[in-house]
């Protein structure tokens, strides 16, 4: 699971775990829950942060065989293994749609905010 490879490559860096969470911005708790496969709340974009802090690409870490572009665009890339279930990738994928509907929603209510303000100056 993704969990197991996290783990595996934050020990061959010998980072701590208590590192990386801070490096992530969250709580050693919840990172330790990443490592153990107990959540499945972390995003793709989560994930390219790990990936990045471990100088390792997306794929490496997700460990795919055989790659398979599911998003492009400014939302990321997707990978599908021949060990992982297409339904993990779907709940991933499905919680990145919710995290950038909530970031859409944010930035529609503060152009109105702006737009306001430009009307009453």
């Amino acid at each position: 699971m993704v969990g197991d490879n996290i783990k595996k490559y934050r020990e061959m860096l010998k980072y701590s775990q208590a590192y990386v969470a801070e490096e992530l911005g969250i709580s050693q708790n919840a990172y330790s829950k990443i490592e153990n496969n107990q959540t499945k709340s972390f995003t793709l974009e989560r994930l390219e942060k790990i990936a990045a802090l471990f100088h390792i690409n997306l794929g490496d870490l997700l460990g795919e065989e055989k790659a398979i572009n599911v998003m492009h665009n400014h939302i990321g890339y997707g990978y599908v293994n021949q060990n992982q279930e297409s339904s993990e990738l779907v709940a991933l994928l499905k919680e990145e749609i919710m995290s950038l509907r909530e970031d859409k929603d944010r930035l529609l209510k503060i152009i109105e905010r702006l737009t306001k303000e430009e009307d009453t100056e």
